[in-house]
């Protein structure tokens, strides 16, 4: 069948219908070119002719060698066509073309770039985000795959300003969602284009919208290990969480908190950077306000709980932490009505239990006697009482705080 269309057009355009076209193989000529028919059948009007030449493209890329059927396709002239039709309303045609233009993409750098000439990048960057979960793999992967570069790159060069904005918000968008894809840090990194998304998280030109989506992006970042997170640091992460926590938005505020969180996670050095920066202040100041956001002010206990961590030994970090009224934020947080903020609160009471202020530090007082004064033993005792805490694993060690730190407050209260 596939040999018939091949040589007479009129028959080929009349066989070139939807019905059993799944069962019929598609593979270039014997003269390694795409048949004339598929071509035609391509910009005919009718639109079961052109779905079923579309398909019959897809199914030649599939063919054994791939690599050697890309360049006949691009050869038909069709490349900006076929990514047209990424605008589709019909999503399985969207779905042949963006597995037409993903193989395309995998092959030289000139042959990609015929598909991003042709504008597959802001289609694909928008596909990502279909509500069809096939579609929007595929466009994922594409981008990931293939146009990863070519995306950081746009996002590099493209200036800031009101005619961009939607189509950068776009792009980080898409790069946010490569990353919820396991894309890898290495690879983010080799991009270039941390320092890029430093730069407009600390852009006043930036829309609440894309800033929100850089620390995502940069959030998937100081996840890693510490050389990923240094990366982010060494750009100028840090200032940009402090500049992103004086906006009053709850959304900007929850994201630079988790941001913080990580980032305090990790070794020595990075908790200075952090401590110099000087974000101590606002993450206590988000913990112990009791206004803020339920899951703002547990990324902020999610932080304090980290650098409590990180303090034992080490005199600069015990006395920022002390002086930075870290120990009252975490009593405060005993009362969050947030189960996990409960228990970062209680590791990180747990920790400061097992140090005392190293010599050199400048601190009057013990953890624990500050923990006292503010009202921290009656807290743990609120939350091993609380009817509203079912986690008896959290009230067990609230009760063995009591027990070996503060034995007068201990004993449960007679019914």
């Amino acid at each position: 069948m596939a040999e018939e269309t091949s040589r007479d057009n009129t028959t080929g355009l009349a066989d070139l219908t939807l019905h059993g076209v799944s069962e019929i193989e598609a593979s270039l000529t014997d003269e390694g070119i795409v048949p004339e028919d598929f071509v035609f059948g391509f910009n005919s009007e009718d639109p079961q002719i052109r779905k079923a030449s579309v398909i019959k493209i897809r199914k030649i890329l599939g063919g054994p060698p791939p690599s050697n059927c890309i360049q006949p396709v691009i050869d038909t002239g069709l490349v900006p066509a076929i990514v047209s039709l990424l605008d589709s309303e019909d999503t399985s045609l969207q779905y042949e073309a963006a597995w037409i233009v993903t193989n395309i993409a995998a092959g030289t750098t000139q042959q990609t770039e015929h598909v991003i000439d042709a504008g597959a990048i802001p289609r694909l960057i928008i596909l990502s985000a279909s509500p069809n979960a096939d579609v929007a793999d595929l466009a994922v992967w594409a981008l990931k795959k293939h146009v990863l570069p070519s995306l950081a790159r746009y996002i590099q060069e493209t200036p800031v300003n009101e005619a961009n904005m939607e189509s950068i918000e776009a792009a980080v968008q898409a790069l946010d969602r490569m990353c919820k894809h396991h894309l890898q840090g290495a690879d983010f990194i080799a991009t270039g284009v941390v320092p890029r998304l430093v730069k407009l998280l600390a852009d006043s030109s930036s829309s609440i919208a894309l800033q929100r989506g850089v620390l995502k992006c940069l959030g998937y970042l100081v996840t890693g290990s510490d050389a990923d997170t240094d990366v982010a640091v060494d750009a100028g992460l840090l200032p940009g969480l402090l500049l992103a926590l004086e906006i009053k938005d709850g959304d900007l505020c929850r994201l630079a908190l988790w941001n913080a969180s990580n980032v305090a996670a990790k070794g020595h050095s990075q908790v200075c950077a952090l401590l110099d920066s000087g974000l101590l202040k606002p993450v206590v100041r988000v913990l112990m306000d009791d206004q803020e956001s339920t899951i703002s002010r547990r990324h902020a206990c999610w932080t304090i709980s980290n650098l409590a961590d990180e303090v034992s030994g080490d005199a600069k970090v015990a006395q920022a932490f002390i002086e930075g009224r870290c120990v009252e934020a975490l009593s405060a947080a005993l009362l969050i009505p947030d189960l996990k903020a409960k228990e970062r609160a209680v590791i990180g009471i747990t920790r400061l239990s097992e140090w005392k202020p190293p010599q050199g530090s400048g601190a009057d007082k013990s953890p624990l006697t500050i923990f006292r004064s503010a009202s921290g033993p009656q807290n743990l005792r609120a939350v091993r009482n609380s009817r509203d805490v079912d986690d008896e694993d959290i009230k067990t060690e609230c009760q063995g705080l009591l027990t070996l730190y503060f034995p007068d407050c201990s004993r449960r209260a007679r019914v």
